[in-house]
């Protein structure tokens, strides 16, 4: 069997070899609460991140990547953190663990982070992607995934009793005037909006689409992606009873192939509005989705 090539440690790469000494070196970096350790792991003690929003390279985009660290070496470690059974999460990096894989490297380097909660480990995995692409330019069935996250972040600070009314100039509960004097700080929504790249009104759009349930998540992104139906109408349809978008979700289900025109999905939110629910049968309102687009 040919023998594998060493690889330089200087440029955080390693020996793909476990039971070599020289690879239970492993170098540690003090940070304010928490020990960060950098040392080679065995690809097969590496698990992916639990629900990872983030779609994996495939086919030949994977194989450039191997490619690449083929030519050049790995030029970071990767993100992890230990979980049971002597095994590790990833952060950070999931691509080029899949890369080296195909090189048939049995290890790999990683930057291990200790202590962290679900919390922090999901927004490092957020923020790595943001830094890698912006978000307009991730598919709409990601960008409604991660939304998602930012989403339930903002609850939880909200549930643990943080206060933004008065910062927003609200009345105050205790003596009925408004705070003054002071400048207004943004939401927790205004400040990931911008670092998203979007307006708040926008940011509100994707969350009225996320608070959905995940299958119906899972239609909606998909006809996103395939451009058989339009963000705007997307939003309208979040907006719409549970059991209303119910019909539309198992109707798209059942016919992967159909788009819905903006000017329909209109007219059924503008029918539910002025509609008793018995008068919104499955029949009518698939009769709406499916009516021909009025010309203007």
């Amino acid at each position: 069997m040919k023998k594998k090539p060493e690889i330089k440690k200087d440029d955080f790469t390693f020996t793909p070899r476990i039971d070599d000494e020289t690879t239970d070196q492993s170098k540690e970096i003090y940070t304010e609460n928490r020990t960060l350790k950098i040392e080679s792991i065995e690809v097969d003690k590496l698990v992916k991140f639990k629900n990872h929003p983030f779609q994996a390279y495939e086919g030949e985009r994977l194989e450039k990547l191997a490619q690449s660290i083929k030519n050049n070496g790995l030029l970071s470690p990767i993100v992890v953190r230990p979980i049971k059974n002597g095994q590790f999460e990833i952060l950070c990096g999931h691509n080029r663990v899949e890369a080296v894989k195909l090189l048939g490297w049995n290890a790999i380097n990683a930057s291990i982070k200790e202590g962290l909660s679900n919390k922090e480990a999901e927004m490092i995995v957020v923020d790595d992607n943001l830094n890698q692409q912006s978000f307009a330019d991730w598919p709409y069935s990601q960008q409604i995934r991660v939304i998602k996250i930012y989403s339930r972040y903002i609850q939880e600070n909200s549930q643990q009793g943080k206060r933004n009314d008065l910062a927003d100039g609200a009345t105050c509960v205790q003596n009925g005037h408004k705070s003054t004097g002071k400048p207004k700080r943004p939401k927790t929504r205004d400040k990931i909006s911008k670092q998203l790249g979007i307006s708040s009104s926008v940011f509100e759009r994707y969350r009225s689409i996320a608070k959905q349930d995940d299958k119906i998540i899972i239609i909606i992104g998909k006809m996103l992606d395939e451009k058989r139906m339009g963000f705007m109408a997307a939003h309208r349809i979040s907006e719409l009873k549970p059991e209303v978008v119910a019909v539309i979700a198992n109707y798209l289900k059942e016919n992967p192939d159909v788009k819905l025109k903006g000017a329909n999905v209109k007219s059924l939110c503008d029918k539910c509005k002025n509609s008793k629910d018995e008068d919104l049968t499955e029949e009518t309102i698939r009769e709406i989705l499916l009516a021909d687009e009025l010309s203007s």
